[in-house]
């Protein structure tokens, strides 16, 4: 839930009983956005399943099945789901990690108003796509990548660019860039990703500065050949909607590889007072505790922005398996006046 600058609220909610093509009616999962005013009327509302591909399964099929969402199942760690599962008639309905309505194909994990515009910005974790939607429900761009998304989509895709501008070419339909793996620098999308949050002190017209927790799962729509070399990041990319590309300018956790690992959950948003990243690696551990070789340790951190400089870094130990979800910074002040 956000409130905007009219005073109206936006909230991530679902449909709880909506015809899908094959007639039967169902209650969606996670995918419908709806604005109310102060008493609670909806005074608008983003229907996800129309206006996105609620069947694209590319990333789905690669997501491993011991950590989606608050699902934590260390017997299904490392498995991934077949084509042939994914059928509407061998899947059950409900939160279960699927295609098409009444599944979890969106999981959307957060919903961000860009003022700029009136427009609405989404983390939707099973496509790992960041997307902004107009008031007009038209899609603005995606930020991820274009492997799976049919021809409707194509031309909402953005290229990414080096500080240069020059085109960056990335390998299998776009999911494998230059800084896929561990190497430093390079590109990446954010794979199975959290809190995608427009960051208006660094935005321009036109050229919204953008930062999102990179959970690190089905990093290049594919499970990596060891678990251990997975990691997660915070980053921070700007669009240039204009031209229809996007750079990544910022990433930090890259370097500090499993150990920082969260393959669900967590936050990162700048903090303009401080000038620094305020960044929740809330399922720190969570890898090791699914292999079976140590426990969930939560690690939050603040970073002095558009550097590596650690200011803060506090680790939360002995909690076992424990999950994180979010964690936010309070202006006691301005909490309390």
């Amino acid at each position: 839930i956000e409130q905007t600058p009219k005073g109206t609220y936006i909230m991530r909610v679902a449909s709880a009983d909506q015809k899908r093509k094959d007639g039967k009616n169902v209650r969606s999962v996670r995918d419908v956005i709806i604005e109310v005013d102060e008493s609670g009327k909806v005074v608008d509302e983003w229907k996800i399943y129309d206006i996105l591909d609620p069947y694209r399964d590319t990333n789905i099929l690669a997501l491993d099945q011991g950590a989606v969402c608050l699902n934590v199942d260390a017997s299904q760690a490392g498995h991934t789901l077949d084509k042939e599962a994914l059928e509407d008639s061998s899947m059950p309905f409900g939160d279960v990690a699927g295609v098409g309505v009444g599944r979890n194909w969106a999981h959307i994990n957060s919903v961000n108003y860009d003022a700029s515009d009136d427009s609405i910005i989404l983390s939707v974790r099973h496509q790992s796509a960041v997307v902004k939607i107009g008031r007009d429900k038209k899609v603005k761009w995606i930020l991820g990548a274009a492997k799976g998304w049919n021809d409707k989509f194509k031309k909402y895709l953005l290229q990414p660019v080096d500080s240069k501008g020059k085109k960056i070419v990335c390998e299998d339909e776009g999911s494998k860039c230059p800084g896929y793996l561990n190497e430093k620098g390079g590109f990446d999308w954010t794979w199975t990703q959290h809190t995608a949050y427009v960051v208006p002190e660094k935005s321009k017209k036109g050229m919204p500065a953008v930062t999102v927790f990179d959970n690190g799962d089905s990093r290049g729509n594919e499970q990596p050949a060891l678990a251990s070399m997975k990691y997660s990041r915070a980053v921070e990319y700007v669009v240039d909607e204009k031209n229809m590309t996007v750079k990544q300018v910022w990433e930090y956790g890259k370097d500090r590889g499993f150990d920082w690992y969260s393959p669900i959950t967590s936050v990162v948003e700048y903090q303009p007072k401080r000038n620094t990243m305020f960044i929740y690696s809330a399922t720190a551990g969570l890898g090791k505790f699914l292999l079976g070789t140590g426990n969930t340790e939560p690690i939050l951190n603040e970073i002095e922005d558009g550097t590596q400089n650690v200011k803060v870094e506090i680790r939360f130990t002995g909690l076992g398996a424990t999950i994180g979800y979010r964690a936010l910074p309070i202006d006691i002040n301005k909490a309390f006046n």
